[in-house]
């Protein structure tokens, strides 16, 4: 006999006991409300390339290095970027190494980009909207792309999907500084994609607040960095990285990909163009699902 399928507020009901706490929320860096009643934003949780080093200097997000930087945000001196996509990870009593490529840790880049780039912008807490009072039993799974721009790391897709795993809404979102590198191992976003694109942040806020409630419960993995890149503050938020959570705990992580493989015994993110966003934001929809019909 097929299982019988949780739909509406039944769903919506049982989702709510992984809904984040505030504490979770601050501990996991999700952009909150300013405690000062200002209309910034804050981030307790800092990473250490967010801390400013001097005005002119920045660490760059893809090798580490501390380059200089010009005053539109462009790197001052034309220099190539050696580094790891990949994480370090170490297997038992084995030295640590590169997913990427399998060297050690330490070893020069497997990769090499015309220049560093950075992502000053995530420590501006200007710009952000939040999500108005309201009640529904609406279930949504976001995932965005971003791409490197002189501001920093800024919003270039993003993609809704609902409980059926429909595209609810989508979009690519020009960003407000010139762009940089297009992260397209990681984004899937091309200078082609980017063309003719004229919807900005402020047009996708304004999409997300007349779709979303501050009741809506808004499903993702490490669902801040996209909270952070939409320059949302939400606070119903169920995060898969949080509900599968790796077996070493906090900090690590488990990657989208391998829980997908695991749990749903499917594979995603084998693009070699980058990552697809609506294929990453099904992909939490059916976790989130298969957790709670589990």
């Amino acid at each position: 006999m097929a299982s019988r399928e949780i739909t509406g507020k039944e769903l919506y009901d049982r989702l709510s006991k992984y809904i984040l706490t505030e504490e979770q929320l601050r501990s996991n860096g999700y952009p909150r409300p300013s405690t000062d009643g200002s209309s910034k934003a804050m981030i307790y949780k800092k990473d250490n390339i967010d801390i400013p080093l001097k005005e002119n200097a920045s660490a760059c997000r893809r090798c580490g290095k501390i380059y200089c930087v010009a005053v539109d945000g462009s790197p001052a001196i034309q220099e190539k970027c050696r580094y790891h996509f990949g994480n370090a990870h170490k297997q038992g009593g084995s030295v640590a190494r590169y997913a990427c490529c399998g060297e050690k840790v330490g070893r020069q880049g497997c990769q090499v980009a015309d220049h560093h780039v950075h992502a000053r912008n995530k420590a501006n807490m200007n710009g952000y909207v939040k999500t108005l009072p309201g009640f529904d039993h609406h279930i949504y799974s976001i995932d965005c792309e971003m791409i490197y721009t002189k501001a920093g790391l800024e919003l270039a897709q993003v993609t809704v999907i609902d409980e059926d795993c429909k595209t609810v809404y989508e979009s690519l979102v020009k960003p407000d500084a010139d762009i940089i590198d297009y992260n397209t191992r990681f984004s899937g976003i091309t200078a082609a994609d980017m063309k003719d694109v004229t919807t900005t942040l402020h047009d996708v806020q304004a999409v997300m607040l007349s779709m979303i409630s501050d009741k809506t419960i808004l499903v993702g993995h490490s669902l801040e960095s996209d909270l952070v890149a939409l320059k949302l503050i939400h606070s119903t938020v169920v995060d898969t990285s949080l509900v599968f959570p790796h077996p070493r705990g906090l900090p690590y992580k488990r990657a989208l990909r391998n829980l997908v493989e695991e749990k749903l015994q499917k594979r995603i993110q084998t693009h070699t163009g980058g990552h697809d966003s609506k294929e990453d934001a099904v992909a939490c929809m059916q976790l989130i699902l298969y957790k709670v019909k589990g």
